[in-house]
């Protein structure tokens, strides 16, 4: 059974291909495939050079398009980082009567606004919660407001919209209530095109964010795009509270080892299902869609979560690579609160494959673990055996 989500856009898609009603599901998808294709390759191989997007959404068939192939892609990355951001980094809104502000930063058709609406309502079922959509595509912006209308965000939810455009800064006469929540969602780099730098960008929105709000920029995983975002993160966690502190993803205010080596870069990796509508469209285009990568940071005016080392582990850290199996360990690399990076191996001599293969599959990318065991240097250079299990972190 479709999401209400899938509806709406199927029903954007029936539309903008003049597609008669009782025509059914796969016939309409087999159908919305050529532009699906199409736009999938404007945003990979025929990418604009100087990351310039023409108003595609004003399009009816690329935005229904975007509708069924990005919009949950970009909806569920962005629910990976504010469940972490709101549940282990404890930095959800306080309860209150009034309700919820999210704003929406080159929103398109608001699918990181929307997924915020989705992870708050969990936390305040009762709260209204308004977002502010601001984007320069009317026809984007004209598709969130009829997604909210119709109910496909779910209830206690509205949205209002700005049109404006990013590139040319946030407007000087936005009256707004500080916000809850500020989202960029992939649109830093439209509104500040890499490498350029993006921290002044970043503080320019300080006013416009409630005391506990937080400031979530979320970036494709890129090497540029991401280390352009980890150079802004770490120069705030190096200034704690001019005008930001660092919240997330890292466990502390430190450099990240992993930029100042230049040869990997932070990022997340998440398993995930996709949609029926979506998995059905894959089927010909074969895009890898079984893991989502992104990479993010959040921001606030008031210090986040500390992360201690629980009595008896030898260390917290955040993992930043995957938990890979080799025929005698498990290796990972993590960085601690201290901001060291931890390369380590987990003897596996005894376990079966399945296990091995149990545990591996157990951690992602970017998972916060409690080593609750021992830590033996192998060799130096940051290399440690490790005997103990890893343990999910628990505030």
């Amino acid at each position: 059974m479709p999401s209400p989500s899938e509806i709406f856009w199927l029903e954007k898609t029936r539309a903008a291909l003049s597609v008669p009603a009782g025509t059914d599901t796969e016939t309409l998808l087999e159908k919305a495939r050529t532009d699906v294709r199409a736009l999938s390759d404007l945003f990979t191989t025929e990418r604009p050079r100087d990351g310039k997007f023409r108003d595609y959404m004003s399009e009816p068939r690329l935005l229904a398009a975007y509708g069924l192939f990005f919009f949950p892609q970009s909806f569920a990355r962005a629910r990976f980082a504010l469940r972490r951001l709101f549940g282990l980094c404890g930095r959800a809104p306080e309860d209150a009567p009034a309700p919820l502000r999210v704003l929406d930063l080159g929103s398109g058709a608001a699918p990181c606004g929307f997924a915020a609406a989705a992870e708050l309502r969990e936390i305040f079922p009762e709260r209204k919660i308004l977002i502010t959509a601001l984007d320069r595509s009317r026809a984007a912006l004209d598709a969130a407001r009829a997604f909210a209308a119709a109910g496909a965000a779910g209830g206690n939810v509205a949205v209002e919209t700005v049109r404006a455009d990013l590139r040319k800064g946030v407007p000087a006469d936005l009256a707004l209530p500080p916000q809850d929540l500020i989202l960029l969602g992939w649109s830093l780099n439209e509104a500040v095109p890499a490498p350029a730098d993006a921290a002044p960008f970043l503080k320019s929105l300080a006013p416009l964010l409630a005391e506990r709000g937080a400031l979530v920029a979320l970036e494709p995983a890129l090497k540029i795009t991401a280390e352009r975002l980890q150079r802004a993160s770490d120069a705030f966690a190096a200034n704690p509270g001019k005008p930001f502190f660092r919240l997330a993803p890292e466990l502390g205010a430190h450099p990240c080892p992993l930029l100042r080596e230049g040869i990997f870069w932070n990022h997340e990796a998440r398993k995930w299902t996709p949609p029926e509508t979506l998995a059905f469209l894959n089927r010909t285009l074969f895009r890898d869609l079984s893991v989502l990568k992104f990479s993010w940071c959040a921001l606030g005016k008031t210090p986040g979560r500390t992360f201690a080392v629980p009595e008896g582990a030898a260390d917290v850290v955040r993992l930043v690579s995957p938990l890979e199996a080799t025929k005698s360990c498990l290796r990972f690399v993590g960085v601690n609160p201290r901001g060291e990076k931890i390369s380590a191996e987990i003897p596996t001599r005894g376990l079966s494959k399945s296990k091995v293969k149990k545990i591996a599959a157990e951690w992602e990318r970017g998972d916060v673990a409690v080593l609750a065991g021992t830590l033996s240097p192998l060799g130096g250079n940051g290399l440690f055996r490790f005997a103990g299990t890893l343990k999910k972190y628990a505030p």
